[in-house]
């Protein structure tokens, strides 16, 4: 660290016109991102910002971090009363000693390019203690010192910059800040003063026009206007909304002890949903709900808050392997995440009778199912955790072989294409890059991520919105022409006008499962581009968790905004388990995300203050 850099960066000398216009475009644009703030009893976080940047946020309070003692004395001497509080924590560890929620907003205006920290650790530790905005700039290979600063600072490409804030925040607002070319830039910093004013005029103009195009290759700053999503209390609220009693609008039927299959909903006067229990029988729905539960209960997030009804769902499934129902009547699709369910119960309670169901389970699917239906190949998962559970050899070859014959399904297209007449569609795909790669993962088959990678960029290629959100299916122009002039006629709409919450989640646990299985693509952007909108990057602009009111996010939307197309209006319990799944990846799995989960610099920061006592 060179603590004569942190001390100069506190206040920098007046510029010329060429190099001080980037400070000013940086300044406007976080003053911008901020305005909201402007006349509340807002409580900002400044960490290291240049003063000037500091002196010209208006907030009722603000904090001040440095990265060093000598730094935070220069902002104190400058700043003086105008900052309430002033701290410090090492940049090589910078844990912030906030609780979390501390604050209203923060900003970092300048420190992203320092080599020297840890800015993993820092954005998580933004994320924890932010409720609001966050505003950071950061530099790119782009910029005109690139060239001269690239071996000592901090640079990064436009994908580097979207992974520092995927998948864990909400991309609020950007500005991207237009800079000449590096030999542009040099020569006109030699230029009298009026001359270089009209070239930052020029450039200027510029930063409007690539900003209003998100042409972020041609931006030389990127400066981020984030907020934190708070996957942590969305992930309590829907487990306690899956164990909470039908009666209640939750999804837990007290008379039958066990997960009821969902709640279905209409709408009142005032468009709010008003729920009702459906407790058909399909075997499809509870075994998500299970395994994305004990998904949670294995993680490191897992409490025994829920551990009874866990049981008694176990129980269920257990007497219905022992009186024959499940042999008799549940289709792979639920036999699959059962597997997986008791394999990881046996973790969670360590009790062998769920390995033995769980290998039951095996033995009938091994004998039952051939890998012809898309949905066969959640055999793949739940026998992937099997192994994982046991090592057993057989198990080990029947997975072996599954893989081998699912991976044969792709297409020309990159696409799994199995039997069923649903075969291509979204969730078909995005259930079998689960079995793949959970396989994959456990085989130490990394060979077979090459099929994901596939499929993955053929999703977000071609069913990919601008929103973020997936479509069910993409078919040929003239078939959606057809159906768009019936809906037209006033018939339901055709299924690619859905647009469901499931199916972003579906998506999410692929590409975790991609990641645990040890894949090395970068798809965290269109992760987090996947949850925002389903909590408010929609065609409606509608957060669907807090829409439906009971923990959950709505089911679906149509293209244009419906929620009330009558054979879709309810919220399966398999939903429930999906988007248990992908919260519990997001906070304490492959995407490495959790807000809260800074081990490393947490280590360093106990000694530092163990030794500190002594």
């Amino acid at each position: 660290m060179d603590e004569t850099t942190l001390v100069d960066w506190v206040k920098q000398p007046p510029a010329n016109p060429t190099v001080q216009y980037l400070r000013d475009a940086e300044r406007r644009a976080t003053r911008q991102c901020l305005a909201g703030l402007t006349g509340r009893d807002a409580h900002l976080l400044d960490v290291a910002s240049e003063v000037n940047v500091t002196a010209d946020v208006q907030a009722e309070r603000i904090t001040r971090l440095d990265f060093s003692r000598d730094a935070s004395a220069r902002a104190e001497e400058i700043l003086g009363d105008s900052v309430d509080e002033y701290v410090v924590t090492d940049p090589t560890a910078p844990v912030l000693e906030f609780d979390s929620g501390r604050f209203d907003g923060g900003l970092s205006v300048g420190p992203y390019d320092w080599l020297f920290l840890d800015i993993e650790t820092l954005t998580d530790e933004l994320h924890r203690v932010c409720a609001g905005p966050v505003v950071l700039t950061v530099p790119t290979t782009r910029s005109p010192y690139y060239p001269m600063d690239g071996g000592r600072m901090r640079y990064y490409e436009p994908d580097e910059v979207l992974d520092l804030v995927s998948p864990d925040w909400w991309l609020h607002d950007r500005t991207l800040i237009y800079q000449f070319p590096h030999r542009v830039h040099r020569y006109l910093t030699r230029l009298p003063t009026d001359i270089q004013e009209t070239a930052a005029s020029l450039a200027a103009r510029r930063t409007e026009q690539i900003t209003d195009r998100g042409r972020w290759e041609c931006a030389s700053q990127v400066v981020l206007s984030v907020r934190p999503l708070p996957y942590r209390s969305y992930l309590s609220d829907a487990l306690e909304a899956l164990f909470r009693p039908t009666a209640e609008n939750g999804f837990w039927d007290e008379g039958g002890r066990k997960i009821a299959r969902g709640l279905g909903y209409r709408f009142d006067d005032d468009g709010s949903p008003i729920w009702r229990v459906d407790n058909e029988l399909q075997w499809r729905y509870a075994p998500f709900a299970l395994v994305g539960a004990l998904r949670w209960r294995t993680s490191g997030l897992g409490t025994t808050t829920y551990d009874e009804k866990l049981r008694r769902e176990l129980e269920y499934f257990r007497d219905r392997v022992e009186d024959g129902t499940i042999r008799a009547e549940m289709p792979s699709y639920g036999v699959g995440p059962l597997v997986a369910s008791f394999s990881l119960a046996a973790t969670a309670f360590d009790e062998e009778v769920y390995v033995r169901t769980a290998r039951e389970l095996f033995e009938h699917s091994q004998a039952t199912y051939q890998f012809e239906h898309a949905e066969d190949s959640l055999l793949l998962f739940g026998w992937a955790h099997l192994y994982e559970q046991t090592g057993d050899d057989e198990v080990r070859g029947a997975l072996a072989d599954g893989l081998w014959t699912v991976n044969k399904r792709l297409n020309d297209d990159d696409l799994f294409e199995f039997d069923n007449h649903t075969t291509l569609r979204h969730q078909n795909q995005m259930y079998t890059l689960w079995g793949v790669c959970r396989a994959a993962g456990a085989l130490g088959a990394d060979g077979y991520l090459a099929t994901a990678e596939r499929v993955l960029d053929y999703t977000i290629r071609e069913r990919l919105l601008e929103s973020g959100a997936f479509v069910w299916e993409d078919l040929p122009v003239r078939v959606r022409l057809r159906h768009d002039i019936e809906k037209r006629l006033g018939r339901r709409p055709p299924h690619w006008d859905f647009l469901y919450s499931c199916h972003q989640t579906f998506f999410v646990n692929a590409v975790g499962e991609y990641y645990r299985a040890g894949g090395d693509r970068r798809y965290s952007d269109v992760v987090r581009r996947a949850m925002e909108w389903i909590y408010g990057a929609n065609v409606l602009g509608e957060n669907l968790h807090t829409k439906s009111d009971i923990g959950v996010p709505m089911r679906f939307l149509t293209v244009d905004g419906r929620m009330d197309v009558s054979d879709q209006m309810f919220k399966g319990a398999y939903e429930v388990g999906s988007y248990l799944m992908a919260l519990t990846n997001l906070l304490d799995g492959p995407f490495d995300c959790a807000p809260d989960d800074s081990q490393k610099a947490r280590a360093v920061a106990d000694q530092r203050r163990t030794s500190a006592s002594q």
